[in-house]
């Protein structure tokens, strides 16, 4: 992907650490429609020495960047490591995931400063298990959506066509009932929902 089209998706600066990154790798870059399974990912191509990352195209500049420099890490960590012999998030990926946004936590605003300094020291391998991650910096509700988390035991949500009801909460998931099956699930704290009222689905 051509840089100058590349600079429209990433904060003030980002491009420098896209060089920086990247300089001595080959990598074909992809920008990528909306997808509810993943915000990016990376893979090593059959070619010698080729890789790919793909990135949402739909994420908030400091999102994609922060997506961005989680594939660079898994880059970097096949490059370093014998991928046969490591975990895909094991030490090595989150060492190098923390390096990488220590080198760059200026490029995010004073406000997600933070929340960038915590992942940095306690690196997740799902965005989905840093709360904070999750809900500021990837930040993608749509109108009238809520963050599970944020609602209040025993409201009624819906995910798709399926209506919940949110129950207790055990670690960072909370475990809601299927009105319709009367089957209980367990749903990550910042899975998106939209909340109902509840005299609609008595």
């Amino acid at each position: 992907m051509n840089l100058e089209h590349l600079i429209s998706y990433l904060p003030t600066n980002g491009d420098l650490f896209v060089k920086k990154w990247l300089e001595n790798h080959y990598v074909l870059l992809r920008i990528t429609r909306r997808r509810e399974t993943k915000l990016g990912d990376y893979r090593k191509l059959m070619e010698n020495d080729r890789h790919q990352i793909t990135v949402n195209g739909d994420l908030n500049p400091f999102a994609f960047f922060f997506v961005f420099t989680h594939e660079v890490a898994h880059l970097k960590t096949f490059v370093q490591f014998d991928s046969r012999t490591i975990n895909p998030h094991g030490k090595e990926w989150k060492t190098i995931f923390g390096s990488l946004l220590l080198d760059s936590l200026h490029i995010y605003p004073d406000h997600l400063k933070p929340y960038i300094l915590h992942h940095a020291r306690h690196p997740k391998a799902s965005l989905g298990a840093d709360i904070n991650i999750s809900k500021f910096v990837i930040n993608d509700l749509k109108p009238n959506q809520s963050y599970l988390e944020d609602l209040d035991f025993g409201t009624l949500f819906s995910i798709g066509n399926r209506v919940f009801k949110k129950e207790n909460k055990q670690k960072l998931r909370y475990l809601c009932l299927e009105l319709k099956s009367k089957k209980k699930y367990l749903i990550n704290a910042t899975t998106t929902v939209n909340k109902l009222q509840e005299n609609n689905h008595e």
